[in-house]
């Protein structure tokens, strides 16, 4: 038999290095022109993304198109035709797009910037710098925004006889938490995630989950993932609940006397692991895609690790995205 293969080094590695790109333009131009910095952080993850996403899909800026219903039409409603013409609503601009062009066309392109169709949306993914509440409010607000305009198209698909499609995995990717002038950070893993179970429990009813793409994931580099899972105290008990989790965002991993040991990054290798389950089940394998050696986290303690249900008593979860069991 040949030698064991280190995939999870391998991805640790995958992450570390990502890391040292960053690091080094820090070097050079510090915080001089922080845009730019931003920018190139996007640009490189696109691009690790891409290199890591079969062909079949795309990645690339830009905004998603979504038809409802027109309530004041050219020519008036007598003479209208919703079945070749509706109205449209624009998403916000998301920082990167994964989608499916085999199939459908975008709307718009030019490079890597489009304006895509919702049905060819696979993922989407925006990046943050430093990760704060107010920036916690304004991400999960944007993906409120996308998950309403959703929805709202999927019911006009539907009362017109347009097939439904699944909805996209929402995710994010954060560099770090925020840190005073004194270095202390401002917030924790735990209080983001208690403050997004807040946000969605007031922005969306239980009632309107169906068709509502949600947060699924959100990453902070070498630090945390906080994940949608859906589940029960009981896992056979019947309703289910539907909330967030935070775990810790190293690589667990066993020296050669067996000691469990907290390692590098797995944010990056996670966050493509999701995005393999979102292209396609045929693209997903565990053996290549989930890279940890422990099989249980909690044999190795994270101060944040939690559950914070925010809808209970659901009858079904479906159409809701990749996500996780308990």
């Amino acid at each position: 038999m040949s030698p064991r293969s280190d995939l999870t080094g391998f991805a640790a590695l995958l992450g570390e290095g990502f890391r040292a790109q960053i690091d080094l333009l820090t070097q050079v131009i510090q915080d001089a022109h922080y845009p730019s910095l931003g920018t190139y952080k996007e640009r490189l993850l696109a691009q690790t993304i891409r290199n890591y996403l079969p062909r079949s899909v795309e990645v690339g800026t830009g905004f998603v198109l979504f038809p409802h219903e027109d309530t004041s039409p050219p020519g008036g409603q007598v003479h209208h035709d919703p079945l070749n013409q509706s109205a449209f609503s624009v998403s916000r601009q998301c920082d990167i797009l994964v989608f499916d062009s085999s199939a459908y066309p975008p709307v718009f392109r030019d490079g890597d910037f489009v304006v895509l169709r919702p049905e060819s949306v696979r993922a989407v993914i925006e990046v943050k710098g430093s990760l704060s509440i107010t920036e916690t409010r304004k991400l999960v607000a944007a993906f409120v925004d996308f998950g309403q305009k959703w929805r709202t198209t999927q019911a006009y698909y539907r009362s017109h006889h347009q097939k439904r499609t699944q909805a996209p995995a929402l995710s994010a990717m954060a560099w770090s938490i925020a840190r005073r002038t004194d270095g202390k950070p401002v917030t924790n893993p735990s209080k983001i995630r208690e403050c997004i179970v807040q946000l969605y429990a007031k922005a969306v009813a239980k009632e309107h989950l169906d068709d509502f793409p949600l947060l699924g994931h959100l990453m902070i580099y070498g630090e945390a993932e906080i994940s949608l899972i859906y589940g029960n105290d009981e896992p056979t008990v019947e309703p289910m609940h539907l909330g967030w989790h935070a775990a810790d965002g190293r690589f667990h991993r066993f020296d050669s006397n067996g000691n469990i040991y907290r390692d590098k990054d797995r944010t990056i290798a996670s966050l493509l692991a999701s995005l393999h389950i979102a292209t396609g089940w045929n693209t997903f394998n565990r053996f290549f895609s989930y890279t940890d050696e422990a099989r249980d986290d909690r044999l190795l303690p994270y101060e944040h690790r939690g559950l914070t249900w925010c809808w209970h008593d659901l009858k079904r979860v479906q159409r809701l995205g990749p996500q996780d069991e308990t």
